[in-house]
């Protein structure tokens, strides 16, 4: 399939096709276009983005869930992804179960070209899955953030705003797309909190910590924060 039939296929289906919610057409097609040719793609949460990324990728990871009880089997978004005639079969490999126990037991074997984050979005879930991705995708590779309008996923957003391994290249309705960059892969074992540039917009220092002291920005931001919620 060509890259306008696939993008036009996924947008003829029909627009509650995914219950749990689809993400929006434009940020499919980009990341389609981020994902054209790699050799590994990798998302978390499963929909019309797993239809278009198993086309895109010559093999695309997928971490989802089965229905829970309760829900209708039918029209859950995992088997609804499995029994479509848009799904590129053979690039897939599912992994079954919450990414809560899933990602900590998956053996990553391989570098990620694009990552997409669409799992869980309750803290600190979202982190969680930050975790176990962020040292195996490439330099110059994306990391793709959905429902950034949630005030947690935010949060997050904002730190890797001012992370060096990551610059913000797109946000397309509420996702947000990286792109790793040259920087050195932050230890995913060790610390180095006073390297990390969130930490750094606020002047903080190993010394601070040390002496119990507070930089005088975090102290005008936290004043400021106080007055607002006394109103």
């Amino acid at each position: 399939m060509t890259t306008h039939s696939i993008i036009e296929s996924i947008r003829a289906l029909p627009a509650g096709w995914n219950p749990s919610g689809s993400l929006n057409l434009q940020v499919i097609d980009r990341l389609y276009k981020c994902a054209a040719g790699a050799e590994n793609s990798a998302e978390t949460g499963c929909g019309k983005s797993t239809l278009a990324l198993s086309h895109a990728a010559k093999k695309h990871l997928v971490f989802a869930c089965e229905a829970f009880p309760g829900d209708d089997p039918e029209e859950h978004s995992l088997n609804k992804v499995r029994k479509s005639e848009l799904l590129n079969v053979g690039a897939c490999q599912f992994v079954i179960g919450t990414t809560q126990t899933t990602l900590p037991a998956f053996n990553f074997d391989r570098r990620f070209d694009l990552v997409l984050l669409d799992g869980p979005h309750g803290f600190p879930f979202p982190e969680l899955e930050y975790y176990y991705f962020y040292p195996h995708i490439r330099k110059g590779g994306w990391l793709v953030i959905d429902d950034i309008q949630i005030p947690g996923v935010a949060q997050m957003v904002d730190i890797l705003k001012k992370d060096r391994m990551f610059s913000l290249q797109y946000v397309v309705r509420t996702t947000a797309f990286f792109r790793r960059t040259d920087s050195p892969l932050f230890s995913p074992t060790g610390d180095g909190w006073w390297e990390q540039g969130y930490n750094k917009r606020y002047g903080y220092s190993v010394r601070h910590v040390q002496l119990g002291l507070r930089p005088r920005i975090f102290v005008q931001g936290l004043m400021r924060r106080i007055s607002a919620l006394r109103g």
